[in-house]
């Protein structure tokens, strides 16, 4: 995979939001409440070049890459909010990055960007 050289550097704070919560309406939202604020990120748009065999032509992935300590309780479910920009993100894939050893390493998550999102609306 592709790395970012902005990656390296922890560029945001995140709020890690969970569960479900009911809105003003009664219904139900899976943005969930803010569980995690302040969270040290590094969080950047990657791009990757492939070539797909169906079409025969080269194809741009477009995906937000985001690296989290390892500490960070986060699971799959959660969405994340850059606390910067505001915008809410659900987490496709979540890894250990590779690392010596001796320390936990941290964890790389592929994300998308979730629009017409606010904390009480889904």
């Amino acid at each position: 995979m592709a790395g970012s050289p902005v990656l390296a550097f922890w560029n945001r704070q995140i709020t890690v939001m969970r569960g479900t919560e009911a809105d003003e309406f009664g219904d139900e939202t899976d943005v969930g409440t803010p569980y995690y604020t302040g969270i040290p990120a590094a969080l950047a748009e990657t791009t990757d070049v492939v070539f797909d065999a169906a079409t025969q032509r080269q194809q741009v992935i477009r995906s937000v890459t985001c690296i989290v300590p390892a500490w960070a309780d986060i699971v799959d479910t959660d969405t994340i909010q850059d606390q910067f920009t505001g915008y809410f993100y659900l987490i496709e894939s979540m890894q250990a990055e590779p690392g010596i050893g001796y320390y936990p390493a941290p964890k790389r998550l592929s994300l998308r960007l979730r629009s017409g999102v606010s904390i009480a609306s889904d």
